[in-house]
């Protein structure tokens, strides 16, 4: 069997990643985690991944010198049970799971009049169909609302039905359709439209951030995420740029809301780019007309990547129920040549990222619900097609260089 996303074993095929960037510019698969565990008896253990076909996912360790458990492949996505390398040196400790924070994705999609030139509904439709049914989409939960589309076009310029998804939130899963629901109902809504109206910019990322906002608050232990696919400048409503990309900042600073802005021709570059550097996703990304569906089904898992991989759950509870402390958190690297055990080193807020290759910061260094690697360093872990990570408890929290 295929191992699907989110520790779940499926038929379909898990996407690759590149040695691509983690600020949007690889193609991970989205996890849904269904965590391993690992389980300690006394010393160090290493955090599970997601379940491997031969096992719970599951790990002991042994020596209060050794670590183990479960160790997450950040590029495949896969855990695979045994013995990691390292010590603990001399600190006993317990260990907790490394997962995969759940990522929920918001996608906004233009179907203005404009889209039926060259071609472009033909090919926006074959790029959702073909990302939904994706073997690599499994675990991926997704919304979808069109605009203009049943009150949310230029006659109300008001967000309160834009915030309303078409297709609610919801897993896609292993199956194909029409056993995964959640696939037919994204393809049924997809092939049900026609291009029509003009483009109301403001109303639907407006609408958009409001509903990710509102369920990031109801689920803090999650990720949320806007996309926003255009083929052009705003015609309706307001008609600022800079107002409309204040939308997606505000979400941001708000409720960590990040939005990716992908512009097929039509749109200009500088406006995707001010929605996204606004929604903190630093670059929007455009689609030309020579391949559109593949490009913008490519740019689609691009954005599904950037969201996983070096972004973990923080652990709740070590193995024998006790509370975790955050000043007692370590990450650690294991290379797929057999090189030594590296160890990240935690930096005070991402901000202090920069020139970090062996660095990871908490969202919320008072209460963190999430590990996340700095950008330098998922490259570099990505770049690595056998690179194992492992999340350490017990031990004094060592500190970037």
């Amino acid at each position: 069997m295929r191992r699907g996303l989110g520790g779940q074993f499926s038929n379909r095929q898990h996407a690759g990643v590149g040695a691509l960037a983690c600020a949007g510019v690889f193609a991970a698969a989205i996890a849904g985690c269904a965590p391993g565990t690992a389980e300690s008896t006394s010393g160090f253990s290493g955090g599970g991944g997601a379940a491997n076909t031969s096992s719970a996912g599951s790990g002991k360790t042994t020596s209060a010198t050794g670590t183990g458990g479960d160790d997450f492949n950040p590029v495949s996505g896969s855990g695979s049970t045994g013995t990691s390398t390292g010590t603990g040196e001399g600190c006993a400790g317990t260990s907790s799971e490394a997962t995969l924070t759940p990522v929920n994705m918001f996608i906004m999609f233009d179907k203005s009049k404009s889209m039926d030139d060259n071609g472009k509904w033909v090919a926006a439709k074959t790029a959702l169909t073909d990302f939904f049914k994706d073997q690599g989409s499994a675990g991926l939960r997704v919304a979808l609302r069109f605009f203009p589309d049943t009150g949310c076009d230029e006659t109300v310029c008001t967000t309160n039905t834009c915030d309303v998804p078409l297709v609610p939130l919801a897993a896609l899963t292993s199956d194909a359709a029409p056993a995964d629901s959640q696939e037919k109902k994204l393809v049924d809504a997809v092939t049900s439209k026609t291009p029509s109206g003009g483009t109301p910019m403001s109303a639907a990322l407006g609408g958009a951030e409001k509903w990710a906002a509102a369920y990031q608050t109801a689920h803090l232990g999650e990720k949320t995420v806007v996309v926003l696919v255009t083929d052009g400048e705003p015609s309706d409503c307001e008609l600022q740029i800079n107002v409309i990309a204040g939308l997606a900042l505000k979400a941001k600073n708000s409720n960590g809301i990040l939005t990716y802005a992908v512009g097929l021709v039509g749109s200009k570059q500088a406006t995707m780019d001010a929605i996204a550097a606004a929604g903190g996703t630093s670059k929007g990304i455009l689609i030309g007309n020579g391949n559109a569906s593949a490009e913008l089904l490519a740019a689609l898992k691009v954005i599904q990547g950037s969201q996983v991989a070096c972004d973990f759950q923080m652990p709740k509870m070590g193995s024998m129920g006790e509370m975790i402390d955050p000043s007692l958190v370590n990450v650690n690297y294991t290379p797929g040549d057999g090189s030594p055990v590296k160890g990240f080193g935690q930096v005070a807020k991402a901000s202090d990222c920069a020139g970090q290759t062996a660095g990871w910061f908490y969202d919320n260094p008072g209460k963190p619900t999430t590990i996340t690697l700095c950008p330098a360093t998922c490259t570099s872990v990505q770049a690595d097609a056998k690179a194992k990570i492992d999340i350490q408890l017990g031990c004094a929290t060592k500190p970037a260089q």
